[in-house]
């Protein structure tokens, strides 16, 4: 199994503050639609919507994955990976520092079918998959900030 888990500042000293709500609403924009956000996803339909989530495909290294995105407002959005080569869960945390501070925390917890644990194989998808998530994360902040910027 890969685990990776990373947390960062949200505002920092060359950006615009975000508030807990603009943080949320961007997660939430993700979750709906993360094309803007995660260029690896080339294609996502919500197949499905219920109280407190909802079921997307989305399209992800040309492979076809589907996910349970389950939202816990203002606190965390979590993802079940239940079809695709890669199965398991995501989550995306809201959180604050002693200081007050906003902090974002992505976990995620992935098997790979087919990949042995502990190979170079999973070693190298693990390595991808956190590079890929930390531009993710960055760019989601920054359309945020982008658009809490056009609403002020």
């Amino acid at each position: 199994m890969i685990e990776v888990s990373k947390t960062l500042a949200v505002n920092t000293p060359d950006t615009a503050d975000l508030t807990v709500d603009d943080l949320w609403d961007g997660l939430v924009m993700k979750a709906e639609n993360p094309l803007p956000f995660v260029p690896a996803i080339t294609a996502c339909t919500v197949t499905d919507r219920f109280d407190g989530g909802l079921v997307r495909e989305i399209v992800l290294g040309g492979e076809t994955v589907r996910e349970v995105v389950t939202l816990y407002p203002q606190r965390r959005v979590h993802f079940v990976r239940t079809h695709g080569a890669a199965k398991g869960t995501i989550d995306n945390e809201i959180e604050f520092a002693e200081d007050g501070n906003l902090l974002l925390t992505f976990t995620f917890r992935i098997v790979l079918d087919g990949v042995e644990a502990g190979s170079a194989a999973e070693a190298e998808f693990a390595e991808r998959m956190e590079a890929d998530y930390l531009s993710a994360v960055a760019t989601t902040l920054d359309a945020v900030r982008s658009r809490s910027a056009q609403i002020a």
